[in-house]
């Protein structure tokens, strides 16, 4: 059974896609319902569901940052749902492998086949992920993975798939042996090398702007860097160089 999360902040479209959901495939449940996007990133997080049906405008946390967060996950696949056509946005959700871009209101035929080419895309993957690389070839690969990481961490557009297609293995496997080795995700170990750049140049003079930083360090918008951020140190960046910056004049010696 494929499990289902609808993200809106309309009642009545969570209503009616639930409702069509169960409608349009037997082997896919609705397993919840979220209205804001720091409820979605929870739901997605604790109930794993194979599909997101994924409306744009979310409250809190747009839903291409919820996208930009869990596209890498191989198990996960999602389409947006969209009360207007924005042809930035369908090029961002072409870059985070959306399944489709599906303007509301939604018919039942279209959802029915959206939902059949996740049904196809999802077994593929499970299909794919098993098959499996002699294991010495695991320590020459994840050296070169590792390798390209490090040259490619600054890139925004770098991702698990983009990687995998160049090593050609699964995304799945190469996620594996990644955090076999690191003990952490392709994205948790990218986020840890942005925000060690980061640090430094929050310190650097003159001082850059926030979006100078984010953009240097490979974060897609200023906004979805100053959350990684936060999260990770428990300081807004300001906060951050606001401390450094005193802790650093405190040390200075006293002139004579």
């Amino acid at each position: 059974m494929w499990k289902v999360l609808i993200c809106d902040d309309e009642a009545l479209t969570r209503r009616g896609l639930t409702k069509m959901v169960s409608r349009c495939r037997t082997d896919m449940e609705v397993v919840a319902v979220a209205a804001q996007g720091e409820e979605a990133c929870e739901k997605i997080e604790t109930l794993r569901p194979s599909i997101v049906l994924m409306d744009i405008n979310m409250p809190l946390v747009s839903g291409l940052e919820i996208i930009e967060r869990y596209h890498e996950d191989p198990r996960l696949r999602f389409v947006i749902i969209s009360g207007y056509s924005d042809f930035a946005y369908a090029q961002k959700a072409c870059r985070y492998h959306v399944v489709d871009y599906l303007l509301k209101p939604v018919s039942e035929e279209q959802l029915l086949a959206v939902l059949d080419r996740c049904a196809v895309l999802l077994q593929q993957q499970i299909t794919t992920s098993r098959i499996v690389v002699p294991q010495h070839q695991d320590r020459s690969m994840i050296t070169q993975v590792l390798q390209e990481i490090e040259q490619h961490v600054t890139d925004s557009d770098f991702s698990l798939n983009q990687l995998s297609d160049q090593f050609h293995v699964s995304a799945s496997y190469l996620s594996r042996i990644i955090k076999e080795e690191v003990h952490c995700t392709f994205s948790e170990l990218i986020n840890e090398k942005r925000l060690t750049q980061a640090r430094t140049l929050l310190l650097s003079e003159p001082p850059l702007l926030m979006w100078e930083i984010a953009e240097q360090c490979g974060f897609t918008s200023q906004h979805y860097f100053c959350r990684v951020f936060k999260n990770r140190f428990g300081l807004t960046p300001q906060q951050y160089r606001q401390m450094m910056k005193e802790e650093n004049s405190g040390n200075k010696p006293k002139s004579a």
